[in-house]
């Protein structure tokens, strides 16, 4: 119960040794109860900064499991860059959190702006790949999430109360993809669709990093000097997914 009243207080995750230490109990203890509740579907590593966190987005919530097949989500990555020629990156929805399955693009594209190692779920929020992920989860698995990652500020653009991220979700659901402008990185925009599974739930989501423009068609359709890549750029992210996951779309 200890251990676990430690990782509720850090969403982020602990290594097994900074959790003992905080505990001030043996190090030999605190792995083997790390192993029973794992065991027990309570937490779960994170194996790319090996820290133990709570199962995501709750204990007692499961999400649908994602194709385990690294090739599925470099081919998706690969088709969306050649064909729009944008950094892409294919996220999805694991046990411990968001993860980066993939990515493809030139080498002087910038890539994903989060150190190695550094949790990208509490970023959700201000991303249009996380937006495109939590705008399909059940209502229970968002509001877990929401609860245990509130929306923190990343930039002065970012949305920084719930009632403003759950309207970006649902501006996601409305126009079938989510975008973020300059919300993450202030020079950049994402734009991102969702990959569900059958029963409409999203298992993850493919997105690209664009520039950022001086004024968006969707916020200003008047403006003939607007960008509209965001209106461009969807449907070829649409048909890349009907080629490679034709679920998504049905």
């Amino acid at each position: 119960m200890r251990v676990l009243k430690i990782l509720q207080a850090h969403p982020e995750g602990l290594r097994a040794k900074e959790i003992a230490e905080k505990l001030a109990l043996p190090s030999r203890l605190v792995r083997r109860s790390l192993t029973l509740l794992e065991e027990e579907g309570f937490v779960t590593l994170d194996p790319l900064s090996r820290r133990h966190l709570l199962r995501y987005p709750h204990p007692f919530l499961s999400l649908p499991e994602p194709p385990d097949d690294p090739l599925f989500y470099q081919d998706l990555t690969e088709r969306a860059f050649w064909r729009t020629g944008f950094r892409a990156y294919a996220l999805t929805v694991r046990p411990w959190g968001l993860h980066l399955e993939a990515t493809s693009g030139n080498r002087g594209q910038q890539l994903w702006p989060f150190g190695e190692g550094e949790s990208i779920t509490p970023h959700a929020h201000a991303s249009a790949e996380g937006r495109a992920i939590l705008a399909y989860l059940r209502e229970e698995a968002l509001r877990a999430h929401l609860h245990r990652f509130p929306p923190r500020p990343l930039t002065p653009y970012t949305p920084q109360s719930v009632a403003e991220v759950l309207s970006r979700l649902e501006e996601a659901r409305r126009l079938g993809f989510a975008r973020a402008r300059g919300e993450v990185i202030p020079e950049r925009c994402g734009l991102a669709v969702p990959l569900r599974a059958g029963t409409g739930e999203a298992f993850g989501a493919l997105g690209l990093s664009l520039p950022l423009g001086r004024t968006c068609a969707l916020e200003e359709p008047a403006n003939a000097r607007a960008c509209r890549r965001c209106l461009d750029l969807v449907p070829i992210l649409k048909e890349v997914v009907g080629e490679v996951w034709p679920f998504s779309e049905a």
